[in-house]
């Protein structure tokens, strides 16, 4: 399980708790690309780890068992770049 927290900033905060590292991942990535403030953490059984984006991005590339979610995350990994790619135009 993984724990996202998110903060605008006006001060709208919310909590998101999902099973899917790439969920997670997309998740953080959208809030990057609202400006919005976050933290993640892997929520195991034996202790709670604090995860960078780049350790989120691990995380869903090892999670990644079959082709349908290769083929989620590499969907997830385009759409960032897409959409950051508007920001700078």
């Amino acid at each position: 399980m993984y724990r996202l927290h998110v903060t605008g900033p006006t001060g709208v905060e919310a909590e998101f708790t999902v099973g899917s590292a790439t969920l997670a991942l997309d998740l953080a990535l959208r809030s990057v690309r609202a400006g919005m403030c976050w933290t993640a953490e892997h929520l195991a059984p034996e202790r709670v780890q604090r995860l960078t984006l780049s350790a989120l991005r691990q995380n869903a590339a090892n999670a990644a068992a079959n082709e349908a979610e290769r083929t989620l995350l590499d969907q997830v990994e385009w759409q960032h770049e897409l959409q950051s790619s508007f920001a700078l135009n």
